[in-house]
């Protein structure tokens, strides 16, 4: 055996979680943090072996200079020399254990607009998208998407998961998901035609059983412009003084435009800016071309219409 003040300095510990305190003498408290553990260290000169215990009572093969507490309870360790002489048993550390705090789910949601300018009677699509951006699972989830007044519903395709449904008497699109993991994202596309020119402004939802902890982004609205430009896809320049032009209607309100006309093999074949609706497609044979028209908005935007026009003689 040998001196013990010599041999030993026991009776502290060292505590790490995201820093570390040695303690001193006497009972020290610490929290065990919740789903988490505690690194008890023992500070002893010349040990070479160590035991741990909790509540007085050994712990099995817990006889390193560091140990890992997962549960409340009084820990304390001795210190062994080479010679297995064996140190007093260190001052207690006392842990209790955190609170338990409840994953939550936090879900978002995001509608878009297909990307195209787009008048009375035109087929388009939004893209409803919902994430589940929190550690909990979402149960429950249900998306409710109110379309205005100046929209039809075209068609609403199957969602990606979930079910989803039209009910045509509140015009409202409810669509269902049992529930969605953390990470987990789902989407659905809905086709709709505006009926009459000005703004559409749509705003879906997303809620689930569970409380979110972040609301602002349980909503998102689109804004969409529908112009009041209709595009005719004939025209027919024969001379008997009816439709003898590509007359695009409103287009006079418009005053900053281009219109560009393309054949078949992309080759531009007429090109105006500003155009006044007076082209008659002469030299032109009959058949389909391409036209690119570009219009300035009141809001100092450009909208970019492109699509297909025959000429019949």
């Amino acid at each position: 055996m040998f001196n013990r003040k010599t041999g030993f300095v026991s009776g502290m510990l060292l505590l790490s979680a995201t820093a570390c305190f040695a303690q001193s003498n006497g009972q020290t408290t610490a929290v065990i943090p919740a789903g988490s553990s505690l690194k008890l260290r023992a500070v002893s000169v010349n040990a070479v072996t160590y035991q741990w215990l909790k509540d007085g009572v050994i712990i099995p093969d817990a006889t390193n200079i560091e140990y890992a507490a997962f549960l409340p309870g009084i820990y304390t360790v001795i210190s062994y020399n080479t010679n297995g002489c064996a140190s007093h048993i260190s001052d207690p550390i006392v842990l209790t254990a955190g609170a338990v705090l409840g994953l939550s789910a936090d879900l978002m949601i995001t509608k878009s607009a297909e990307n195209k300018s787009i008048t009375v009677n035109d087929t388009f699509e939004y893209l409803l998208l919902v994430k589940n951006n929190g550690a909990g699972v979402a149960n429950n989830v249900k998306v409710q998407d109110i379309l205005p007044e100046n929209m039809v519903l075209d068609q609403l395709l199957h969602p990606s998961l979930g079910l989803a449904d039209y009910a045509a008497g509140s015009r409202t699109v409810l669509w269902e998901i049992k529930k969605l993991e953390n990470g987990e994202s789902a989407t659905l596309r809905i086709k709709v035609k505006p009926s009459r020119p000005g703004l559409l402004e749509n705003t879906a939802t997303v809620s689930a059983t569970e409380t979110d902890p972040n609301p602002i982004n349980n909503t998102s609205t689109n804004h969409k412009t529908v112009s009041d430009i209709i595009i005719p896809n004939v025209f027919t320049p024969n001379g008997d003084g009816k439709n003898d032009t590509f007359n695009i209607p409103a287009l006079e309100k418009y005053p900053e435009n281009e219109l560009s006309i393309f054949n078949r093999w992309g080759s531009a074949v007429m090109e105006k800016k500003p155009y006044k609706n007076d082209w008659d497609g002469s030299q032109l044979n009959e058949g389909t071309y391409f036209y690119l028209l570009k219009v300035k908005m009141p809001n100092n935007t450009w909208e970019i219409y492109k699509g297909f026009v025959t000429i019949i003689r």
